[in-house]
């Protein structure tokens, strides 16, 4: 019972909600508004909805606005269909008010004799141009009111005349709007005079083919009017017909065409909302018994240069820097780019092509030569060598068959050493410094590869102060918007629009620093890979976590406090000392040191023993002397085989003197050895007490750029309202640009960090194989076990 009894509430309070909602529905003045259009938009189609949306919302809780749209409102693409339309509008007794809303609608509306009802003439092309009735800020004709956007034609080709220099220009329209506005053609001849240009108007209806193939065949630009019979993929058809013939394109229409291709345009994304929201406001000023035609015709709204950058490089189209840093620039970065590096490969690519690397394969190539030419001394060696000579024959005579007046001898010698301390000692001590060099190689090895990680973050944190550069001198135009209509209310004086226009001049200059610096580091990370230093490439951004982390766990979490801070640094500091390359490095000139220093205390008892042999063979005799002339008969083979040994006596003092010299070497790199550990040891403390600064000053830097934004808001609000002042913005906007860069800094100085952190170890961790991560990763949760620290508590 008691359910039923709760049901039944709940119906009744459901059924009084809904009649009340009804009762106070039906007690809302009703307005019916009627919106005529030149015919039914193949594009732009939610237009209408946008403006019924601004109307309900403004309106909303005062009227009840019925809209009376559809076919009988169209005028069918003609001039006279329009004209019907409009005065079949005006007629119909069950519309209040109407919006004439298409190009034509709004010209003829303009210039209607009688008008027996509200009429909001929403799409003007030029009010200037086209003439349309003014008188002190309003149109001063009964029931007329337009919105003036101060659009003008002539602006636009000013604009697109400095992105370009043309001298053939096609100005594309549909053909029904030449015929109601013949004043645009005549404008477009003036225009062409004063320009000293060429100007063919080229009318379009529905058909892309047949407007690209009625261009002019010098056609070197083209502004596109309101298209709106052709269908998106007959539009893009058109879109994609420039590009391949090279044509620059402009939009009269706004930014939506640019982003389809077309090269720029004048007029921001948000216009129809703006257009939509000052035709909603008119309405509500009629609905309050203000006189249409009394109305003020003005609605100053923004005017942004927007470019597709993709549309430039494929139209061959470069503007200057100072139309680059004016404009809104679409697809900046060229998505055609093949040479795309995230910071894994471009550190890979450095260690197989950096020249400097280079060069140190050489000397440890060379330094293997070196090795094996010690090394030679110790194996056996041969000579060959042939001999001719003359003597005088009285000697020849005299020596009795040994030395023939003219003789050629051919000699073979053959050496062997049997023991040299000098020799064995050169060929040990060559292997260390062979040794020595390859652990250079490696040092050097890393050093090349912190250099280029680090190269690539800065290539990422200038990027990203650029684009933060770039974002701000968005801001300062859309401020100087808001000071141009503080001035046309009388809100502001014109001292703010020129001091906005200064900021604009100084933001503009600190985008094109930027870019410069991007362009810098970008051909310094070239280098680093032995790349031509302007190769264009595009890098991938770098995740925080990209550099090492356990499953539950990364390294940033491990410096968050100080029990984990402390076993973390011995671990840090262990790892260091066994894997640098620089201590092995002098460990291997101690060995070498060591094997001179027991060299040089041998060799003051230690002979140097040696077997050698020498054969001789006479290939040839004549004259006196010859071994046929003496008594004793000789054969043409002479040998001889003995071993020698040699014992320095007496050098001067040289032996004493090395034993001395070596072992203070020995003494001077075993010193430097500690220094050097001592320095490891300093280096990975500096590199992680970084780490444990840097670590946690990413989220503080990201925090204080989101409070700025969100003041940046507040104070800009009170500012459209008058309540703040233009220095209060410009604080509240610098204080965003500082944050934003404080930000961008603090990301990419902790990865700098953390790559000093490996670099002082003495590994790259983010540039091993997923195995061995993973086994660097157990060694650190082994040791921080050891240590009385569970994973689960990090």
């Amino acid at each position: 019972m008691k359910i039923r009894i709760s049901g039944l509430i709940i119906v009744t309070f459901f059924l009084a909600a809904v009649c009340f909602t009804a009762v106070q529905a039906a007690e809302l003045p009703l307005i019916r508004i009627g919106i005529v259009r030149d015919g039914p938009w193949a594009r732009h189609i939610g237009t209408v909805d946008i403006v019924k949306h601004e109307i309900t919302s403004i309106i909303d809780g005062q009227f009840d606005a019925r809209f009376v749209t559809g076919r009988d409102l169209d005028g069918d693409w003609t001039v006279d269909g329009i004209r019907e339309t409009l005065a079949r509008a005006l007629a119909n007794p069950d519309i209040d008010m109407v919006i004439a809303l298409g190009h034509v609608a709004s010209h003829l509306a303009c210039r209607l004799e009688r008008i027996q009802k509200p009429v909001i003439a929403a799409l003007v092309i030029d009010a200037k141009i086209q003439r349309l009735p003014l008188r002190e800020g309003t149109t001063g004709v009964e029931n007329l009111n337009y919105i003036n956007r101060f659009k003008s034609v002539d602006r636009d080709i000013i604009s697109f005349r400095n992105i370009i220099k043309f001298r053939n220009l096609a100005i594309l329209a549909d053909r029904y709007i030449f015929q109601a506005i013949p004043e645009l053609e005549k404008e477009a001849r003036k225009l062409a005079h004063e320009y000293t240009i060429n100007v063919n108007v080229v009318p379009v209806e529905t058909s892309a083919e047949e407007a690209l193939a009625n261009l002019p065949p010098k056609t070197d630009a083209v502004i596109i009017g309101p298209l709106f019979r052709l269908t998106p993929a007959a539009f893009q058809k058109l879109v994609d017909g420039f590009s391949q013939r090279r044509i620059p394109s402009f939009s009269f229409w706004g930014r939506g065409e640019v982003e389809l291709g077309i090269l720029a345009t004048m007029t921001p994304a948000a216009t129809m909302d703006h257009l939509a929201r000052g035709v909603a406001v008119n309405i509500l000023e009629i609905l309050d018994e203000q006189k249409a035609g009394d109305l003020p015709v003005a609605f100053t709204m923004e005017e942004q240069l927007t470019i597709n950058m993709a549309t430039a490089r494929a139209t061959g189209v470069y503007p200057s820097l100072s139309i680059l840093t004016e404009a809104d620039l679409l697809n900046e970065e060229a998505k055609d780019i093949a040479r795309v590096l995230t910071i894994e490969k471009a550190t890979k690519e450095a260690i197989a092509a950096n020249l400097d690397l280079a060069a140190a394969d050489r000397e440890v190539t060379a330094g293997q030569e070196a090795v094996n030419q010690s090394r030679s001394s110790l194996l056996p060696q041969l000579d060959v060598g042939i001999t001719a000579g003359i003597i005088d024959d009285d000697r020849a005579r005299a020596s009795g068959g040994a030395a023939p007046e003219r003789s050629s001898t051919g000699t073979a010698t053959a050496t062997q050493l049997i023991y040299s301390e000098n020799a064995w000692a050169n060929y040990t001590t060559e292997k260390h410094l062979q040794n020595s060099r390859v652990l250079g190689r490696e040092t050097l090895k890393l050093d090349i590869i912190q250099s280029t990680a680090t190269a690539y973050l800065n290539v990422l944190r200038a990027k990203a102060i650029e684009n933060i550069q770039k974002e701000n001198l968005k801001l300062t135009r859309a401020n100087l918007q808001r000071a141009r209509v503080r001035l046309n209310v009388g809100a502001a004086g014109p001292d703010e629009v020129y001091r906005w226009e200064s900021q604009i001049a100084t933001d503009r200059r600190a985008v094109l620093d930027a870019e410069s610096l991007t362009l810098d580091v970008m051909n310094s990370l070239n280098r680093f890979l032995h790349r031509p230093l302007q190769e264009p490439f595009t890098a991938k951004n770098v995740d925080s976590d990209f550099l090492f982390k356990g499953e539950k766990w990364q390294f940033s979490e491990l410096v968050d406090n100080t029990r984990n801070l402390n076993a973390l640094k011995v671990f840090l500091i262990k790892e260091g000392i066994s894997l640098s390359p620089e201590l092995m490095q002098l460990e291997a000139q101690v060995f070498a040191r060591e094997r001179r220093a027991k060299e040089a205390r041998r060799e003051f008892w230690v002979p140097t023993v040696s077997l050698s042999g020498n054969v001789d063979e006479l290939l040839s005799e004549g004259g006196n002397g010859q071994r046929g002339d003496a008594f004793v008969p000789w054969d043409d083979t002479d040998w001889r085989v003995g071993v020698m040994a040699t014992f320095p006596l007496f050098t001067g003092g040289r032996k004493t003197a090395t034993v001395r010299r070596t072992l203070e070497e020995l003494t001077q790199i075993r010193t430097q050895y500690e220094a050097t550990q001592e320095r490891i040891e300093q280096r990975i403390l500096i590199a992680v007490n970084r780490v444990r600064a840097s670590a946690p000053g990413v989220r503080l830097s990201r925090d204080a750029a989101e409070t700025a934004r969100r003041n940046l808001k507040l104070v800009t609000d009170s500012y459209t309202r008058g309540i703040k002042s233009i220095i209060d913005l410009l604080d509240a906007q610098n204080l965003v640009l500082v944050a934003n860069q404080q930000a961008a800094n603090a990301n990419y100085g902790f990865l700098a960090d953390m790559i000093s952190v490996q670099r002082s170890v003495g590994e790259f961790i983010f540039i091993l194989s997923p195995e061995q991560k993973q086994t660097w990763v157990q060694k650190v949760e082994d040791h921080m076990k050891r240590s009385g620290i569970e994973p689960n508590s990090w």
